[in-house]
């Protein structure tokens, strides 16, 4: 959706050996009531656009955790399909929207108003504008059957809290809303925005550890506070706002990934109810 948002990116070497960790294990693609919550991108999609909230910088490349604890992709909710996007990017997203919402989307037109055709000379302009508009089919092509996403967030722990026993992390809170953001075309095409909100009822950003496995988690992380949140999610309902499409989404968990240099790994995972899981 207008794929539209977090950590630093990671050295190159850290990057390839998460890709391979994630292959390993089968992988699928701020807290804080209504405000922006940024999805980090995985490393497949570094060399794509990835547009963040308004108000955000560009998300940088995403680790996820080398373990197979990293759960399965359950089923899907009625009303919406078992395929898993994972890590989408911003035109994913946009198509994704247009799918559910029963909108057809011009590839036509975004085809012909590519720079590659408008440059091409009269005798390749054709096929150009043919290949572009593949292009764009086969990004939409690859939303059929989405009911699940996962998404890379980026969050810091606070303080260990002692009168609760656990940490808090800055992202998901019942509300929290992700903004992607897409021009599928130049001029005269405007860029839109699909966002994705959390609709779980109750606490989401809570870690319960006792104080020793706390201690011991940040000593993994060398001290660092920030981590990701390698996060799956149901689609729940789509509707119209204004100009946007907006996804309501149900967290199903996420794993706790270290951003420990040349050591990425899995700190601990948190799992949610699923009312719609039989």
């Amino acid at each position: 959706m207008s794929v539209s948002e977090c950590a630093r990116r990671a050295p190159c070497a850290i990057l390839a050996a998460v890709l391979l960790a994630l292959a390993a294990c089968g992988g699928g693609d701020r807290s804080g009531g209504d405000g922006d919550t940024s999805p980090t991108r995985s490393v497949a999609d570094a060399g794509a656009r990835a547009a963040p909230a308004s108000d955000q910088d560009h998300a940088g490349a995403s680790v996820a955790p080398p373990s197979a604890r990293t759960p399965a992709a359950p089923a899907a909710a009625s009303g919406f399909g078992s395929r898993e996007l994972a890590h989408p990017e911003d035109l994913q997203m946009l198509l994704l929207g247009y799918r559910l919402q029963g909108r057809e989307p011009p590839l036509a037109e975004w085809a012909a108003a590519q720079y590659a055709v408008v440059r091409a000379n009269e005798f390749e302009r054709g096929k150009v504008r043919e290949q572009e508009q593949a292009r764009l089919q086969a990004v939409y092509d690859g939303t059929e059957g989405v009911g699940l996403l996962r998404l890379n967030v980026r969050a810091n722990l606070s303080e260990y809290d002692a009168s609760r026993g656990g940490y808090y992390l800055d992202a998901f809170t019942p509300g929290s809303v992700f903004r992607f953001s897409a021009r599928a075309a130049p001029p005269p095409f405007r860029e839109e925005t699909v966002s994705l909100r959390i609709d779980n009822p109750g606490e989401l950003n809570f870690w319960p550890l006792d104080p020793s496995a706390a201690q011991e988690v940040l000593a993994r992380n060398n001290g660092q506070r920030n981590v990701a949140l390698d996060s799956r999610l149901r689609i729940t309902g789509i509707r119209r706002r204004s100009t946007e499409a907006e996804l309501t989404a149900t967290l199903l968990g996420y794993a706790i990934v270290s951003s420990r240099y040349g050591q990425p790994g899995m700190l601990g995972e948190r799992r949610f109810d699923d009312p719609d899981r039989e």
